[in-house]
C-alpha cells in the first residue's frame, strides 16, 4: 500500500531545485496578494461601528497605550501610519490599521499553506491556501483592527518554523522559531500556548542540530528575547500600566466579560467549530486523523503536536466564561489546514472501509489514478463549500463578502432622516450604531439625525417602557447585539445582586417585542457590526405622527 505519510526522520529533506524554489516563492507572493486584497476590500465602514476600534484609534492618536493586549498590532499600525504619513483622523487611522490586520491575516494563510507543503507537498499546499483564503471567519476578521490577525500570524509562523526546524535543526532555523514564539505572544497574551508545541520540538531538535545543545538554546532564546523586546518596548517601559492591564485581562478571562458570566466548563466552542467549518472539513479531518493514528510512529513530532493543538486549545477555552467566536480563530485555522492536508489521506480511509467486504474495490481505490481523482474531488468540494457555505444558517465566504457591501446602520440613519418625525424623542441601545450626540467629538457629523436622541448601553437602563413614556420618549431603537444576552439561558449576571436588574431588562425587551410591529427592522446578519439586528418601536405617538 502506498504510504500517505512522510518519514519521521529529521534528516534534511531532498534538495529543492532552484526552479521549484522560484515557483514556491511566486505562489506564496500571489497567495499573499490575493488574501491581502480580499481583506482590504470593503474596509471603509465607519470606525465607531466596532466597539473596540475607537479605543485603538485613540491610542494611535495620543500615543498612550493601555496594554490590554501586547503590542504587535498597534506597534505595526503606528509604524505604518508614520510611513504613510496618515493624518491623525480616526477614520484614516483605522483604515490603515485594518490594512495591517489584513496583511497579518494574509501572512498567516501563506505560512499555513507552506506548512502543508512541507507536510505533503504541492497539492496539499495549494488546497490549504485556497481553503484558508476563502474561509469566512478569516476573511471577516481581516477587516477589523483587532489583535486576532496578529495572534494567528505569530501562531502560523511558529508552527511553520517548528516543522522546518525539526526537518533540519540549524541555528538559523531555531532562531526563526524563537522569533515566531515572540510574535505569537506579542499578538495576544494567549499566544503563550504555542510553547506547548515549541518546547518539545526544541528539546528534541537541539540534540541533533548544528553545534551543541547550548548553542541551539542560546539562538532560540536570544531571538525570542530580541523580538519580544523590540515589539513590546513601550510595554516594558510602562510596567505599572501593563501590570494593571494584564490583571484586568486575567480577571475577564476568569470571571467573564461585561456584566454577565456563565458556568464552566462549557461546550460553546465546539458549536463555534461547527459554525466555522463544513461537512467536508469534518470528513477530511477524520480521514487524516484515522490514517495518522494507524501510522502514528511514522509521524514527525511537530505533526503529532499539531494534530493535538486545536483540540487542546478549544478545551482550554472552555474553562473561561469570556466568550467570542473570534477567540477560537487559531484552532479554526489549524483545523482547516489539517483538513486540506487530509484530502491526501481520504483514499486510504475509503480503502480501509471497503477492505472489510470488497478487497478488489479497496485495491482499485489505491491505484494512482483513483487516488488522484478522489483527492481532487475532495479538495474541490472543500473549497466550494468554503465559498457557498453549507446551509442557510451556515454561510460561507460569498455571504460574508456581500454583507460588507450593505450597511444596516446607514439605512437606519437614512430612514430616520426621511421617515421618522423630526420632533420624535428617541432612546437607543449603543450597539444600534448611532453616534452619541452627548459626546462633543460626535457633533456636526454626517451621521447626525434631527431627532432628540439618548443612547445608553441598554435602552432598558433608562427605565421601564412605561417610565420612558412618562419622560416623553416616543421611540425606542434596540439591537439584538445588545438585548440578545437577556434571552440566553446560559448567561447570568456576575453579581447575584443584579439578578433583579437583569430580569427587568429582559422584561423590557420582551415587552417591546410583543408590543407592536417594528417601524424599521433589519435582521442580525453575518457581519454583526454592520448588521447588528436593528428594530425601531413606537411606544407613543408624537405630535406629528
Amino acid at each position: 500500500m502506498p504510504d500517505p505519510l512522510p518519514s519521521p526522520s529529521p534528516a534534511p529533506p531532498p534538495a529543492v531545485d532552484w526552479l521549484e524554489r522560484v515557483a514556491l516563492l511566486g505562489a506564496s507572493l500571489m497567495l499573499f496578494a490575493l488574501c491581502f486584497y480580499s481583506g482590504f476590500r470593503h474596509h471603509t465602514f465607519p470606525y465607531f461601528y466596532h466597539p473596540d476600534e475607537p479605543g485603538k484609534v485613540e491610542q494611535l492618536v495620543t500615543g498612550k497605550f493601555n496594554y490590554h493586549h501586547p503590542m504587535l498590532l498597534l506597534a505595526t499600525a503606528r509604524l505604518a501610519t508614520e510611513v504613510l504619513h496618515t493624518p491623525k483622523k480616526p477614520q484614516a487611522l483605522v483604515e490603515v490599521g485594518r490594512g495591517v490586520s489584513a496583511a497579518f491575516m494574509a501572512g498567516a494563510v501563506v505560512m499555513l499553506a507552506l506548512l502543508a507543503f512541507l507536510w505533503r507537498g504541492w497539492r496539499a499546499g495549494l488546497v490549504t491556501g485556497a481553503a484558508l483564503a476563502l474561509h469566512h471567519q478569516i476573511y471577516e476578521l481581516a477587516h477589523y483592527m483587532k489583535e486576532d490577525s496578529a495572534l494567528l500570524f505569530g501562531v502560523a509562523w511558529t508552527f511553520l518554523a517548528a516543522l522546518a526546524y525539526h526537518q533540519r535543526p540549524t541555528l538559523w532555523r531555531v532562531a526563526v522559531l524563537g522569533a515566531g514564539c515572540a510574535l505569537a505572544i506579542s499578538g495576544k497574551y494567549i499566544g503563550v500556548v504555542v510553547l506547548g508545541v515549541v518546547l518539545p520540538v526544541l528539546w528534541a531538535g537541539s540534540r541533533a542540530g548544528e553545534g551543541k545543545r547550548g548553542a541551539q538554546l542560546a539562538a532560540f532564546f536570544g531571538a525570542f528575547a530580541v523580538v519580544l523586546l523590540a515589539v513590546n518596548l513601550s510595554l516594558f517601559i510602562h510596567l505599572v500600566t501593563f501590570g494593571q492591564s494584564f490583571h484586568r485581562e486575567l480577571d475577564l478571562v476568569v470571571k467573564g466579560q461585561g456584566d454577565v458570566t456563565r458556568r464552566v466548563p462549557h461546550a460553546l466552542y465546539w458549536n463555534v467549530f461547527i459554525d466555522n467549518s463544513t461537512p467536508a472539513i469534518w470528513l477530511l479531518l477524520v480521514s487524516l486523523i484515522s490514517v495518522c493514528y494507524e501510522r502514528w510512529h511514522r509521524l514527525m513530532l511537530p505533526q503529532k503536536l499539531l494534530l493535538w493543538f486545536p483540540f487542546l486549545y478549544g478545551f482550554m477555552l472552555s474553562f473561561s466564561p469570556k466568550e467570542n467566536d473570534r477567540y477560537f480563530l487559531p484552532a479554526t485555522a489549524v483545523f482547516t489546514a489539517l483538513a486540506a492536508v487530509g484530502a491526501e489521506s481520504l483514499p486510504y480511509l475509503l480503502s480501509s472501509i471497503y477492505r472489510a467486504w470488497d478487497t478488489r474495490t479497496a485495491q482499485r481505490i489505491l491505484s494512482r489514478d483513483s487516488r488522484l481523482w478522489i483527492m481532487l474531488a475532495a479538495s474541490a468540494v472543500l473549497v466550494i463549500l468554503q465559498i457557498t457555505g453549507w446551509s442557510s444558517t451556515k454561510p460561507g465566504w460569498s455571504q460574508y463578502d456581500a454583507a460588507f457591501v450593505h450597511d444596516d446602520i446607514a439605512a437606519l440613519i437614512a430612514w430616520m432622516n426621511k421617515d421618522l418625525p423630526a420632533d420624535a424623542v428617541v432612546v437607543a441601545d449603543s450597539r444600534a450604531g448611532l453616534l452619541n450626540p452627548k459626546r462633543r467629538k460626535n457633533k456636526n457629523r454626517a451621521q447626525a439625525v434631527p431627532q432628540k436622541l439618548t443612547i445608553s448601553k441598554f435602552a432598558s437602563d433608562l427605565g421601564t417602557v412605561e417610565e420612558l413614556r412618562a419622560k416623553g420618549v416616543t421611540h425606542v431603537i434596540v439591537s439584538e447585539q445588545s438585548y440578545g444576552r437577556f434571552f440566553r439561558d446560559d448567561l447570568k449576571p456576575k453579581d447575584p445582586k443584579k439578578n433583579a436588574e437583569f430580569e427587568r431588562s429582559r422584561q423590557f425587551y420582551d415587552e417591546l417585542k410583543r408590543s407592536d410591529v417594528p417601524l424599521f427592522e433589519r435582521e442580525r446578519g453575518t457581519v454583526i457590526y454592520l448588521h447588528p439586528g436593528i428594530r425601531v418601536y413606537r411606544i407613543q405617538s408624537s405630535d406629528v405622527d
